[in-house]
């Protein structure tokens, strides 16, 4: 489809809102499944198998999700797996078993590793060629932005209602992402479609940058699984929700003032300058005693990965030629669910061995492996990409 030449367009829009919506629903029901999970019965390592089911459900089908992506069009395949997403919402009401909440899990993450690199990939189709970069590096703003608003929008249902009304609450945001991005109408030319194959599955360009996010999003993972039980811990629980808040407005305070850097190409500096932000932030974990600590934490980890994950995002989509976005973007989106993950069980261990403070300290070194990564490779990596596309787009 042939993209406008303005980056902030009618469809780039309806499309950033729609994933901005579509990650805050997601978000917003990690904190609520753990208890729903307790109400009915669901007790101890079943209630993490239930969590774990969907990671690997997701991990497995991001290669397939790009296969649909690149062989169908894009824009149906995300109206029919967005459609599916809404339904796994009061699927968890409909199915109160556990070997039927595994089942939903699983679905759960099929349907999203779909959703999660569809957006992406349809943002950078409408946006004008020689605008990818910049476009996405905005548009990517809607994950960070989801996954810092989504926790606190959780802990707000599910302390001001039952689990039944939250996740209905969450059904209806997902059916009003399914009515935003149903009023793009996005038109695409037939395809030419390939037969499925793993080796072709995974886009290997992207996969030095899904590599080093993949480090640089364990910390990630370990906070945002096991802050609610910091919080427990050091008996700060009341600033727990503001804690979220402060995550947006450093994100958002981040994006505003180094946009302008982003546009001009600064990354090595933005990339150093959020690594060292970051490493600081968990560290300082060692001495967090109080609730202005926590918030503190907060917004400067929002300040890192502000900058971080729209950068990183930018740097695949805006390298890979069109056809080709969709498998791109589900190779380099493994970066998250393995990361995540990685996290998450990690803290696991170290909160019953070391505890969480040292835990979360000890997770800074997922950071300075991947500055490694960035510095020794990546940097100059996306360097060349960058110049052979800008030659590619005067040519053509």
């Amino acid at each position: 489809m042939e993209p406008t030449e303005k980056i902030w367009n009618r469809r780039f829009v309806l499309l950033f809102i729609t994933n901005l919506l579509v990650l805050a629903a997601f978000y917003a029901s990690i904190p609520i499944i753990p208890v729903y999970c307790q109400e009915i019965g669901i007790t101890g390592s079943k209630v993490g198998i239930v969590l774990t089911a969907m990671s690997v459900a997701t991990v497995l089908f991001r290669p397939v999700a790009g296969y649909l992506l690149d062989n169908f069009n894009r824009y149906h395949v995300y109206l029919l797996f967005l459609a599916l997403f809404c339904l796994s919402f009061p699927a968890f009401l409909a199915f109160p078993v556990f070997g039927l909440l595994i089942v939903v899990r699983l679905y759960m993450g099929v349907v999203y590793s779909v959703c999660g690199s569809a957006t992406m990939t349809l943002a950078g189709d409408v946006l004008p060629v020689t605008k990818v970069t910049q476009g996405i590096s905005r548009f990517a703003f809607t994950v960070s932005i989801g996954m810092a608003v989504g926790p606190f929008v959780g802990l707000q249902v599910q302390s001001n209602m039952d689990s039944r009304a939250s996740f209905l609450t969450i059904f209806g945001i997902t059916v009003a992402a399914l009515i935003c991005v149903s009023c793009c109408r996005m038109k695409y030319p037939k395809v030419k479609r390939k037969k499925f194959s793993i080796q072709e599955s995974i886009y290997r360009p992207a996969l030095p940058f899904m590599v080093n996010m993949m480090f640089l999003m364990i910390p990630y993972g370990a906070v945002i699984a096991y802050s609610s039980i910091l919080a427990q811990e050091k008996g700060i629980m009341d600033y727990l929700p503001y804690f979220y808040i402060c995550l947006v407005v450093g994100m958002l305070l981040s994006k505003l003032s180094t946009q302008h850097m982003i546009d001009g190409g600064d990354h090595h500096i933005l990339v150093c300058a959020s690594l060292v932000v970051l490493i600081l932030t968990m560290i300082s974990f060692l001495f967090l005693t109080t609730g202005i600590h926590l918030l503190a934490a907060g917004f400067f980890f929002g300040l890192g990965y502000g900058i971080l994950q729209p950068l990183f995002q930018s740097f695949v989509t805006g390298t890979t030629p069109g056809p080709q976005r969709g498998v791109a973007n589900s190779t380099y989106m493994l970066s998250y669910d393995i990361g995540i993950g990685i996290g998450s069980l990690l803290m696991g261990f170290m909160q019953e061995s070391i505890g969480l403070t040292t835990g979360f300290a000890l997770t800074a070194i997922a950071y300075v492996v991947g500055g490694i990564v960035y510095l020794s490779y990546c940097s100059g990596y996306y360097n060349r990409l960058h110049a052979q596309v800008t030659h590619y787009n005067q040519e053509t």
